[in-house]
């Protein structure tokens, strides 16, 4: 199975047919879409998305001003949303159960405010039943001096809580040395914000786990895609 991950940036504006065009070529069983809008650009995305055979969606907001997440799929899943979140948090996060694996969306907010979340998360209030589950999106954190040059990150600490939750930070385990950069600042610093976490079982059973920069140095967006795939 190939999950995708790809901030379209405010709802793709503009962009829609660059990022349809990238995202059909790909051929994913799975997108999560993160700064996904339910707004004018909301139909054509869907329809783009279906005649790719990407035809299950779910949304966690239908406010047409706000950023959230989607989900869009080729196999069916039951959705979930988490009411018991904070007012704010709950755009932020949408699961996809299937049928041997959840996937968890996340669109995580900016400075402080995203700690709550990231607690939630850690705290594993949000696991189905299912052994095999990922938490993948974009996260606006990482880890001092190795997702960034320097320390401006905010909320390192309830990041990092994620692994000693028991969760598995992927692509950093398989590259524990590596710099890579998923966004860059208007000043031109590289940031690694876009990520990962499974369980145990299903960080066994990623086969590969890759950034394409294609879709921020063509500008369709100005993130990388994160691109996983499952055995």
């Amino acid at each position: 199975m190939k999950i995708v991950t790809l901030n379209i940036r405010h709802g793709g504006g503009r962009r829609i047919p660059g990022i349809l065009d990238y995202l059909r070529s790909l051929d994913a069983d799975a997108l999560v879409l993160t700064e996904f809008r339910e707004n004018s650009n909301a139909p054509a995305l869907r329809t783009g998305l279906a005649e790719a055979g990407l035809v299950h969606f779910a949304g966690a907001s239908v406010d047409s001003a706000e950023n959230s997440v989607c989900i869009i799929s080729r196999l069916p899943f039951a959705p979930r949303t988490y009411p018991k979140l904070e007012t704010v948090d709950r755009h932020r996060l949408l699961t996809a159960l299937f049928d041997d694996l959840a996937i968890h969306g996340v669109y995580f907010s900016q400075n402080r405010a995203k700690a709550g979340l990231l607690r939630f998360l850690a705290s594993r209030e949000h696991e189905l039943m299912e052994d095999r589950q990922i938490i993948i999106g974009d996260f606006n954190t990482g880890l001092h001096h190795m997702d960034e040059a320097g320390a401006t990150f905010h909320c390192t600490g309830e990041f990092m809580a994620l692994s000693t939750s028991g969760l598995v930070d992927s692509w950093r385990s398989r590259n524990p040395d590596v710099r890579e950069h998923s966004w860059f600042s208007s000043y031109g610093n590289g940031f690694r914000i876009d990520h990962v976490f499974a369980t145990t079982s299903a960080d066994a059973s990623i086969q590969a786990i890759t950034y394409d920069h294609v879709p921020r140095e063509t500008g369709i967006t100005d993130h990388s895609a994160m691109v996983v795939e499952l055995g």
